[in-house]
């Protein structure tokens, strides 16, 4: 086996964020509606100078937090990282807080692959792998492409690990 060999790096799909995109697009009408009902019922004129100044670009604050809310969430999962190689699998994540989490092959125990409809319409699933890690017992691959694929890579690995670090599972 070649040492410095990386077998599968992949990140999340953005598909993970289905909801928050669907939130956004359901917020334009919202925002609109908005800046409508307020020109017409023309609230500033009953309010103080400074309140009303506010209360008139409430739409305009309302949508800079949508668009930052949908940012925040695209560049959360853009940052998220999987790395499979021979002794270990490697998860990063985190924008201003990077995490690194290691597993050692041996340690892996078990797997499970979920594909929910959405996901299956673009070929893709979640991956879950169950540890004797203590620090990360449980770990998941969320919208992955080919899940089974890189289950059979890392079921492959996990053997030929133990194998090699003579580490026999007893239940």
């Amino acid at each position: 086996m070649i040492e410095n060999t990386t077998y599968f790096k992949c990140r999340p799909s953005q598909l993970i964020n289905l909801q928050t995109f669907l939130l956004t697009i359901l917020s334009i009408p919202i925002v609109v509606l908005l800046k409508i009902m307020l020109e017409e019922q023309q609230v500033s004129s009953i309010l103080p100078e400074k309140l009303a100044f506010h209360v008139d670009r409430l739409p305009i604050y309302l949508s800079v937090y949508v668009l930052i809310n949908l940012f925040w969430q695209i560049l959360k999962v853009w940052c998220i990282r999987y790395e499979i190689d021979p002794e270990q699998l490697r998860y990063s994540s985190g924008v201003i807080l990077r995490k690194h989490e290691f597993v050692e092959n041996y340690r892996i125990k078990d797997f499970l692959i979920e594909k929910p409809l959405i996901y299956r319409m673009f070929g893709l699933g979640n991956l879950t792998i169950y540890t004797s890690d203590k620090t990360t017992p449980i770990l998941h691959l969320y919208a992955i492409r080919k899940p089974e694929e890189k289950y059979q890579i890392l079921r492959g690995l996990v053997e030929i690990s133990r194998k090699e670090k003579r580490v026999y599972e007893i239940d």
